[in-house]
């Protein structure tokens, strides 16, 4: 008598089918993931441009100059580079030419905002002068104050 050796058909079918579910469950679970990313890198440099009003502030004793034109002032005499580069990342992650942002700032206080993409709803990532950082579901974050409200 002869031993089997391999797997039968079945066998084979059976595992086959498993590998697939297990693929669709890590495909689905993936299918955000570039969202989130340029989401967390939004909120990076948003973050970033905390840091270059502290550098402001070290240089001027204000804030004024951080922010032209309700948006990231990119005609600073020193940090306007820096500035530039965060306000481009920015829009680039947003898939836009100009960023979708706001910034406020005054002698003491500043604000910035930025859109995020959760395709869910329209959400801004706050940070102002009093050290705070937050999700704001409305657009009037930076809008008509110089704090993230």
């Amino acid at each position: 008598m002869k031993s089997k050796k391999g797997f039968t058909l079945i066998e084979l079918l059976v595992v086959i089918a498993i590998i697939g579910i297990l693929a669709s469950i890590v495909l689905v679970s993936l299918r955000g993931a570039p969202a989130r990313a340029n989401d967390a890198r939004i909120k990076s440099d948003v973050n970033q441009s905390r840091t270059q009003a502290e550098l402001i502030w070290a240089d001027e004793s204000n804030y004024t100059n951080l922010c032209a034109s309700d948006t990231l002032n990119e005609a600073h005499a020193t940090y306007g580079s820096q500035l530039a580069t965060l306000e481009n990342d920015i829009a680039d992650r947003q898939g836009e030419t100009a960023p979708i942002m706001h910034c406020k700032a005054g002698s003491n206080t500043y604000c910035v905002s930025a859109q995020l993409i959760s395709p869910a709803t329209t959400t801004y990532f706050c940070v102002d002068s009093d050290g705070l950082a937050k999700d704001d579901a409305t657009a009037s974050a930076c809008t008509t104050s110089i704090n993230c409200q």
